[in-house]
């Protein structure tokens, strides 16, 4: 009986300390491509998935490093075996439509996002906002304008920081020639984030067009200030005269 009780103990500290260098191995991968290192987090990477197989996060988060490297079937490859070990997990299926996106296979993007924003959890706000926005920019290409209107809200409802929504909602709504609309998501842009000079552009021509000049003037000069080179040629046409 005692043999048998160590034997059992023995496996489970063996387990332990393999999961322990699994996620020691992981964070180290996740260190260096928060640096930007991504052909230096894949060594790290593979001892994760040498510690422990089942390790989804591990295999997700190298399909990540792969795809940042263009290596795209190693991607594809990774983020598939993280889907079979949790079939559950929303990230690989998110990552995975951005690389059928970057392979501009927009059927199985669409798929792909539409199932991530299924299975995240509620509590995972900012993700669930930026897989709506990206399955908005995609529906945007296809010009399914309601369809992207509709996810660019969900995805500033879900984050209220989400500054690309914003702007992008008001492109649309700046085509339907909804100039209210427009220039209130603008606004929204450009308050959340107040480096976003091409959204201070967007706003200024949105403001001269709805004969707000003074106002117009003044964030087109924004969209200078922040470097967007098309603002130069609109101030010297309707604010320099």
């Amino acid at each position: 009986m005692k043999q048998v009780n160590f034997f059992i103990a023995a496996c489970l500290f063996l387990t332990f300390t393999g999961c322990t260098s699994s996620e020691k191995e992981l964070e180290q991968g996740r260190s260096l491509m928060r640096e930007g290192k991504f052909r230096e987090a894949i060594e790290p990477l593979n001892l994760a998935i040498n510690a422990d197989a089942d390790n989804a996060e591990a295999f997700n988060t190298r399909g990540v490093a792969y795809f940042e490297l263009k290596e795209y079937s190693n991607a594809l490859l990774d983020y598939e075996q993280a889907i079979k070990l949790e079939p559950g997990f929303y990230r690989p299926y998110y990552n995975r439509a951005l690389l059928k996106m970057a392979q501009n296979d927009q059927n199985a993007a669409l798929k792909d996002y539409s199932e991530a924003i299924r299975l995240a959890p509620d509590t995972a706000k900012v993700a669930i906002s930026d897989i709506y926005l990206n399955r908005g920019q995609l529906f945007a290409l296809q010009n399914q304008e309601t369809a992207a209107v509709n996810d660019f809200s969900q995805a500033v409802a879900k984050n209220d920081r989400n500054a690309l929504a914003y702007y992008n909602r008001g492109n649309i709504l700046f085509q339907q020639k909804n100039l209210a609309g427009a220039m209130n998501d603008f606004k929204k842009a450009v308050e959340v984030d107040s480096r976003f000079g091409k959204a201070f552009y967007a706003l200024g021509v949105a403001q001269m067009i709805n004969n707000e000049k003074d106002a117009g003037c003044l964030s087109l000069k924004q969209a200078r200030q922040l470097g967007y080179a098309d603002a130069v040629e609109a101030i010297a046409q309707y604010c320099e005269k």
